[in-house]
C-alpha cells in the first residue's frame, strides 16, 4: 500500500466511525440504568410534579417513545428507582460483611453505610414521602415499602453468626435487620437531613445504638 492509498483508507475509516457508533445499540440493562439515573437526577432537581417524561428522556439522551418501551409511566419509573436503590444498598452492605469483627462492630458498620446512603438520597426520599402523602394512586404501591425481602442478605449474615454462637439461638434475625434499618433511617434522614445534625454526631449515636443492640442479642 502506497502513501496515497493509506491516506484514502484512513479517511474512509474515519468517515465510517460516526455511522458505526450510531448503529451501536445499548443493552436493555444499560437503558434501564440510564433512565433511572436520569429520572433520579431530574426528580431531585425539579421535584416529581414538575418533571416531565420529556425531561427524563432528554437527560437520558433518547426519545420519549423509547422510554415508554421500558416504563408505562413516570410513577413506574419512580418505583423502579426505589427497588433498585434497595438492591444496590444491600450489595454494598454485603461487601462490608466480615466475620473477623465483632457483632457490635458489624452492626455499626451497617449503620454507617445506611446513614450515608439516606443522606445521599435525601432529595429523592423527599419526593417519595411527598407522593405517599398526596398522591391517591400511591396506595397501590405501598407493597413496595412493606416488602422487607431486600434485608435477606443481612438476615442470612446474622443467622450465620447465630450458628457460630455469637448471637443467641432464639433471637429473631429478621427483626434485628429491620431494627437496624429503621434506626438508621431516623439517624440518616430525620436527624442528619431534616434537622441538619452533623454526620459525626449521628455516627456517635449509631455507635451507642450498636452497643445497646449487641448487648441484648
Amino acid at each position: 500500500m502506497n502513501i496515497g492509498q493509506f491516506i484514502m483508507y484512513t479517511e474512509k475509516a474515519q468517515n465510517l466511525k460516526p455511522v458505526l457508533l450510531k448503529r451501536q445499540r445499548k443493552s436493555k440493562e444499560t437503558r434501564l440504568n440510564d433512565f433511572m439515573k436520569s429520572a433520579q437526577k431530574i426528580f431531585s432537581e425539579k421535584g416529581y410534579d414538575a418533571t416531565t417524561v420529556r425531561d427524563i428522556a432528554r437527560e437520558a439522551g433518547c426519545s420519549d417513545g423509547l422510554m415508554f418501551r421500558y416504563f408505562k409511566s413516570k410513577s413506574d419509573l419512580l418505583f423502579a428507582i426505589i427497588k433498585q436503590g434497595k438492591i444496590n444498598s444491600q450489595k454494598e452492605i454485603e461487601e462490608n460483611f466480615s466475620f473477623s469483627v465483632s457483632v457490635e462492630e458489624q452492626i455499626y458498620k451497617i449503620m454507617e453505610l445506611y446513614i450515608d446512603k439516606f443522606k445521599d438520597s435525601e432529595q429523592l426520599i423527599r419526593v417519595i414521602l411527598s407522593r405517599a402523602l398526596t398522591d391517591p394512586d400511591f396506595e397501590e404501591y405501598k407493597s413496595v415499602f412493606k416488602d422487607t425481602s431486600f434485608l435477606k442478605i443481612q438476615v442470612d449474615h446474622f443467622k450465620e453468626r447465630q450458628k457460630l454462637g455469637e448471637i443467641s439461638a432464639d433471637y429473631d434475625c429478621e427483626a434485628l435487620a429491620l431494627l437496624i434499618y429503621s434506626i438508621t433511617f431516623i439517624l440518616g434522614f430525620n436527624r442528619r437531613s431534616l434537622l441538619g445534625i452533623p454526620r459525626e454526631e449521628c455516627l456517635s449515636l449509631a455507635k451507642r445504638y450498636a452497643k445497646l443492640i449487641s448487648s441484648g442479642i
